[in-house]
């Protein structure tokens, strides 16, 4: 279960499928990084987001488990908000966005035969998580098929209404303008704006070499065991 914008949720359904989906091309990528037979050939991890690409591997990997493991399956609290799992949830959503700009760039060569595209499952999430958008804006049902669009400004929007669909805020990208500076003052801007005083603070999961693949592995348990 998360804190999320919309109330305290275990996600569900179609958006579940589309987080894990995400997470576990994450988690394959991660661990490249962090065999060192694959190193060379590891794909780029990194989403963008300081806080969350500041962290080793096996740490995302442990960042990841955790926020798999509140936001897909029913526990009996919500995880408490950090610039950490923020950053992290974000990740994940600029991993779809990464993913659709691949599709549409290679569309014919990256399409797995009887798996939904990209573009489908944010499409249906977003239906699942926003019932009623489509029939406000109007339109968006008549002519050509949504989920073959090629217009990537639209699909990065409709993946940022989804990842605030569960953050409530960015309050993680400024995490060096409170790190940075005096505790004094740092204390002071996170009063003014609303922030916990551990929000910056927490520390990421920080696995030993041996405990890798074995978080690896119970993190895709979690994410395979969503609907596909």
């Amino acid at each position: 279960m998360w804190h999320t914008s919309r109330g305290d949720r275990t996600l569900q359904g179609d958006e579940a499928a589309l987080v894990s989906r995400a997470i576990e091309l994450m988690v394959a990528a991660l661990l490249m990084h962090v065999d060192e037979d694959f190193e060379e050939d590891a794909p780029d991890c990194e989403a963008g987001i300081a806080i969350y690409d500041h962290c080793t591997p096996s740490q995302r990997l442990g960042l990841l488990h955790q926020v798999a493991h509140y936001l897909l399956t029913e526990t009996d609290r919500s995880l408490p908000l950090s610039a950490l799992t923020d950053a992290t949830v974000a990740a994940i959503f600029v991993e779809v966005r990464d993913q659709i700009a691949i599709e549409i760039g290679f569309a014919p060569d990256q399409q797995t035969e009887g798996e939904a595209s990209w573009r489908e499952m944010v499409l249906a999430a977003h239906r699942s998580v926003f019932p009623h958008r489509l029939e406000e804006d109007g339109g968006l049902l008549d002519g050509p098929p949504i989920a073959v669009s090629e217009d990537l400004l639209g699909w990065e929007a409709m993946v940022n209404e989804l990842c605030d669909s569960i953050l409530w805020d960015r309050d993680f990208e400024m995490a060096e303008s409170f790190l940075d500076v005096d505790p004094g003052v740092s204390r002071h801007r996170r009063r003014l704006l609303g922030i916990d005083d551990d929000y910056f603070t927490a520390v990421a999961p920080d696995p030993r070499p041996g405990e890798v693949l074995g978080l690896a592995s119970r993190t895709r348990d979690i994410v395979r065991a969503k609907p596909r």
